[in-house]
């Protein structure tokens, strides 16, 4: 009996503390719709900036914060609820490019540490890449087509996924897990895919690069405000920027 309560507090301890939160519109609710994160303007060094705010449905500041000319703002479906009487919330900014034959987009999370008000800090305590979709174009003539085997566009995507699983403090302690992949085969945003070897229809396949898949464990830093990561983060950016 005492091993089963045991193993039932041990699973529950290292349960996911990330609240999933249903989108609505501009903003995202609970369950119960008792609690939303809505998006609110501001200024941080003379630029403008977009935080995450938590109240009542009814209490949510009014009109839309969610579009630049480059960036797209929405409330992060996830809220972590602090022992402080706090919250973590998130924005995700999405940014987008098109160009000749191709186009790109990518979705980053900035997470902001809430008071038991509801409102945040200045800046984000985390900052990392969610999501990224990118395609470009690869052949210009029929010699092109001949030589990539048909596949006339490279494609790019960066996914990752985000857990609160320990505690350092009043601080979760978060796992961000991600996975890169490449197609076709040896395609590199780096270098000019028609100066490679012909391709091969053994190559016109997804394949798993192992430098922009990874794990790290980030903890919170009291000193500097924001969570650090165990290990360097590797530049994924030709997956991460459009």
């Amino acid at each position: 009996m005492i091993s089963t309560l045991l193993l039932i507090i041990a699973l529950q301890s290292n349960a996911d503390r990330i609240e999933t939160l249903t989108r609505i519109d501009d903003r995202a609710c609970t369950g119960d719709q008792a609690w939303c994160v809505g998006l609110v303007e501001g200024v941080q060094e003379g630029e403008p900036v977009v935080r995450p705010v938590l109240r009542h449905p009814d209490a949510l500041p009014s009109g839309r914060t969610t579009k630049s000319e480059v960036e797209h703002f929405q409330p992060w479906t996830g809220l972590v609820r602090l022992a402080d009487g706090g919250f973590l919330a998130g924005v995700q900014v999405e940014t987008s490019s098109m160009y000749s034959g191709g186009g790109g987009q990518a979705t980053e999370l900035r997470l902001y540490r809430l008071d038991a008000g509801g409102d945040a800090g200045t800046t984000p305590v985390l900052t990392v890449p969610i999501r990224s979709e990118l395609m470009i174009r690869a052949c210009f003539s029929e010699e092109d087509m001949a030589q990539r085997a048909g596949a006339c566009h490279d494609e790019y995507a960066f996914d990752a996924v985000l857990t609160a699983t320990g505690e350092a403090g009043v601080m979760p302690v978060f796992t961000y897990g991600t996975t890169a992949t490449a197609y076709p085969r040896g395609v590199s945003r780096s270098e000019d895919s028609l100066e490679k070897p012909p391709l091969k229809p053994a190559d016109l396949v997804k394949t798993r690069d192992p430098k922009c898949s990874f794990t790290r464990r980030f903890t919170f830093d009291a000193a500097s405000g924001a969570y650090r990561p165990d290990r360097k983060l590797p530049d994924c950016s030709d997956y991460t920027t459009p």
